[in-house]
């Protein structure tokens, strides 16, 4: 089957995919509205949690300085010790929080998990078709979060980060382009 396909930057693409970023910023406009497989392009794969101080995701990053507290409580003890495996997140008023916030909690703690079991195994890959979104519209000025001026904004939904990617998929590619995915 023949498919939509996005090269998007690495971790960009995974926010895409999981449903925390709602607008992909492009030079330019395209007619076509539908899935669109996101194809996560980089220099290298990423074990654990990668940089994330250019994005608006407020609880990565609270859970950043929240580490960083426990290291810097651990590193002063002298007797008692926070294990890496004692470690454990919940996302606070729950039934409060955005869809957004529930999808980036999810994807930390999925993260998370990840470098529990293999902190050499690598999360965020690169070189491989990640999950879909559907592009639902193409605007300029969108008020997200995600929007950067003077670019094209397209509008993303229904986002999905497969459980098993498509490894293997090289180089980057500009515009929308088609792959053959076996069914």
């Amino acid at each position: 089957m023949e498919v939509q396909c996005l090269s998007v930057p690495n971790p960009r693409s995974y926010l895409l995919c999981a449903g925390i970023a709602d607008v992909e910023n492009r030079g330019f406009d395209t007619d076509y509205r539908g899935t669109i497989y996101i194809h996560s392009t980089g220099r290298r794969s990423i074990a654990g949690m990668p940089e994330m101080d250019d994005f608006p995701v407020p609880v990565i990053r609270e859970f950043n300085q929240t580490i960083a507290r426990v290291s810097e409580a651990d590193d002063a003890n002298r007797y008692i010790g926070v294990p890496d495996e004692g470690v454990r997140i919940i996302l606070k008023n729950e039934e409060t929080q955005s869809n957004a916030v529930h999808a980036e909690y999810a994807l930390l703690s999925d993260v998370y998990r990840s470098y529990r079991d293999d902190p050499k195994r690598a999360f965020f890959l690169v070189r491989a078709i990640i999950g879909t979104v559907e592009l639902v519209d193409v605007v300029d000025g969108s008020s997200s979060a995600w929007a950067e001026d003077g670019y094209h904004h397209w509008i993303v939904r229904n986002a999905v980060l497969f459980d098993d990617p498509i490894t293997g998929v090289g180089g980057s590619r500009t515009g929308l382009w088609k792959y053959e995915i076996d069914e």
